[in-house]
């Protein structure tokens, strides 16, 4: 059995519910790829927040940085973003956030230590690295010291260079599992609690569609039993290559991805579904839980 709940730093405390939490992307960036632009105002951002968290979010990710990745789907990708602009991006969300909801978790999505350290000292509980194969000097201690929590997730090299530096081997699950193992390893001897370490498997950053539908099959595969996972395939460009549609109208595509997640880690792996789409994911897995209830009953017609 996996554990329902995490407490975490701030006294709030991350619940996974009965087949999965959702975590609510809150990007205050002008060039994400689903979403630039839509929040680029910190009351924006946090007024989005508020409404994402009442309606059930289990967490919310303040990112400040695209990290669209250079390659075919995506062209140039996204440019580098300086540290001070981050932090007036991020910093006022995190605080609004944090004084009109104290019960919220909230994580920021960043690969900066300074960023990182401010957030958490303005009330975040978990830092959200995309570059989790190779974290910055002074992240892990900083985590440790503030008795945070971290996401890792599997790029290999940075999103400007992922296309360029991944390459992998006929067993695509197997490579990936193996280098979120030795993050996974590396943070623990930092210090970190293995519940404080969350793995994501990066669908996205330097695989193909195929590998990327590969690793969504395999991800009770990825990591040890118990550990927690993310998945972030919400309105990705691998989900697009079946249908054809821009990423603001991959929903339903969206949901089935969260759908296999379930199917894949429920009552095995502690669960967080970062996702764009949040009230309608919301209600997705609401019908996963009530319909897979050990205690509902059933009637004849």
């Amino acid at each position: 059995m996996t554990f329902r709940s995490l407490p975490l730093r701030s006294g709030a405390s991350l619940d996974f519910g009965s087949v999965g939490g959702v975590m609510a992307i809150l990007n205050v960036t002008p060039d994400s790829f689903s979403d630039g632009g839509l929040r680029l105002s910190a009351g924006a951002a946090i007024e989005a927040g508020l409404r994402f968290a009442d309606a059930g979010a289990a967490i919310l990710d303040v990112g400040g940085e695209s990290t669209r990745p250079r390659g075919t789907a995506y062209g140039e990708g996204a440019g580098e973003v300086g540290a001070d602009e981050e932090l007036a991006r991020v910093l006022p969300v995190v605080e609004g956030i944090r004084a009109a909801r104290p019960s919220i978790p909230v994580s920021v999505d960043t690969r900066r230590v300074e960023v990182a350290r401010r957030a958490l000292d303005a009330g975040a509980d978990v830092v959200n690295l995309v570059t989790g194969l190779d974290p910055p000097d002074g992240l892990f201690d900083l985590v440790v010291e503030r008795d945070a929590a971290i996401v890792l997730s599997h790029m290999r090299g940075v999103p400007s260079t992922t296309f360029e530096v991944s390459r992998f081997g006929p067993d695509v699950v197997g490579d990936v599992a193996g280098d979120l193992a030795r993050a996974r390893r590396r943070a623990f001897v930092a210090g970190l609690r293995p519940d404080r370490v969350f793995v994501d498997p990066g669908l996205g950053f330097g695989k193909s569609p195929e590998q990327n539908f590969v690793l969504l099959a395999g991800l009770a595969l990825l990591a040890p039993e118990g550990a927690p996972v993310v998945l972030g395939a919400s309105r990705k460009a691998f989900l697009g290559s079946l249908s054809g549609r821009p990423p603001a109208e991959r929903l339903p595509e969206s949901l089935a991805a969260c759908a296999i997640a379930v199917r894949e880690l429920r009552g095995r792996n502690p669960l967080l579904l970062r996702v764009h789409d949040v009230e309608e994911t919301l209600r997705f897995l609401a019908i996963l839980g009530r319909a897979s209830s050990p205690g509902l009953a059933t009637s004849g017609s």
